[in-house]
Order: structure tokens, then C-alpha cells, then sequence
């Protein structure tokens, strides 16, 4: 399998990035009007009694009402976002089985190399018993570089990789 063209991620679609900044807008709107009506709110509340109001309880009350549309819009906005997000994650959730053949892979190059040093570590036995000298001594390391532990901590590290 050539998992060098297999294993792309897939581009992020411009619609999340757009989706994004409608949101970010539509917060920042959101913000603004509440701004509005806590300035509102705090300049009815500091008023002098016995002086002519600068705002009256109704101005308020009304800034306070203009608030809704804005908190619909950034619920939408939020809404579109995050079904834009979902259905990306939902093609990257598409990479499990391409991952998992992946995975599947090395395990099997894993047992490749476990067979290799095995047969390194017998030829380099019947060297011995046959009292030659080999013209390496790559077959004798292999066994105890490569041998048993290495391969173990290598299944452990594919097997804890989730």
C-alpha cells in the first residue's frame, strides 16, 4: 500500500474559516449592544434626584430588548460553525480505517524484523557450534541489540499509540 498518497488530511474548507468570522462578527455585535445597555443602565442609575433625566427607564428597558436579535444571530452563527466543523471531522473520522491499515502495516514490518534478527541470532548459533569465526559480527549483535526487548517495547509503543 503506498501510504505516502494514502495518509492526507484533508484541506480545511473555506467555509469553516468564513463561518468563523460570521461568528466572531456576531459576538462582537452581541458585545456591543449589551456595552450599550450596561452604559444605558449605569447612566440611569447614577442620575441626580432633583435633576432633569438624561435617560429614562423605558430607554433602557428598550436597549435591553434590542439585544435579542444580536443573541439569535450569534446562536445561528454558532450553529453554522459548528456544523461546518462537524461534518470536517467527520472527514478526518474517514482516515480511521486508512490509519488502521496503516497500524496493520507496521505491525506486520514488526514481525518481518522479529524473523530477520531470529535468523541472524540461529546462523550466528550454528557459527558457534561449528567453531567459525564469521568474516561479521553483525549476526551476534543483532540478537542482543534487536533482540526480544527492542521488539517488545516496539509493540508496546504501537499498541499505546491511541
Amino acid at each position: 500500500m503506498d501510504f505516502a498518497n494514502i495518509l492526507k488530511i484533508p484541506p480545511k474548507p473555506a467555509a469553516i474559516a468564513q463561518a468563523e468570522r460570521v461568528w466572531r462578527e456576531s459576538v462582537g455585535e452581541l458585545e456591543a449592544a449589551r456595552a450599550k445597555h450596561r452604559e444605558m443602565h449605569r447612566q440611569y442609575f447614577g442620575q441626580q434626584p432633583g435633576m432633569p433625566p438624561t435617560i429614562t427607564a423605558a430607554e433602557v428597558d428598550q436597549a435591553g430588548q434590542e439585544i435579542a436579535p444580536f443573541q439569535a444571530r450569534e446562536r445561528e452563527a454558532q450553529q453554522l460553525l459548528e456544523a461546518q466543523r462537524k461534518a470536517f471531522d467527520d472527514d478526518l473520522a474517514a482516515l480511521k480505517p486508512k490509519i488502521e491499515s496503516y497500524r496493520a502495516a507496521i505491525a506486520a514490518k514488526i514481525d518481518e524484523l522479529e524473523d530477520l534478527i531470529g535468523m541472524g541470532a540461529l546462523f550466528y548459533a550454528a557459527s558457534v557450534e561449528a567453531r567459525t569465526k564469521l568474516p561479521s559480527k553483525m549476526p551476534s549483535r543483532c540478537e542482543a541489540l534487536l533482540g526480544p526487548h527492542c521488539i517488545g517495547m516496539l509493540r508496546k509503543i504501537l499498541n499505546a499509540v491511541d
